[in-house]
């Protein structure tokens, strides 16, 4: 039994640096991942928010258009 529980620890010991390693990187990823999904809904959310911003922007210029051929309105 002392055997089993010295090479048990021996192997936990030899690749704890790997685990805890693999831990980091996988938490690093999530992270990155989290960052990149926030940063792409701010762009999308600016994207929508320039075409509502150039949608007004043309109705004002047809009606701009519309009261310069028509001033009689």
């Amino acid at each position: 039994m002392d055997f089993l529980l010295a090479f048990a620890l021996t192997g936990l010991v030899a690749c704890g640096g790997w685990i805890a390693w693999g831990l980091a990187r996988g938490w690093a990823r999530a992270r990155d991942r989290r960052h990149e999904l926030r940063l792409a809904q701010a762009r999308a959310a600016a994207e929508l928010r320039q075409a509502e911003i150039r949608e007004i922007e043309l109705a004002n210029e047809t009606y701009q258009d519309f009261v310069r051929r028509h001033p009689e309105r």
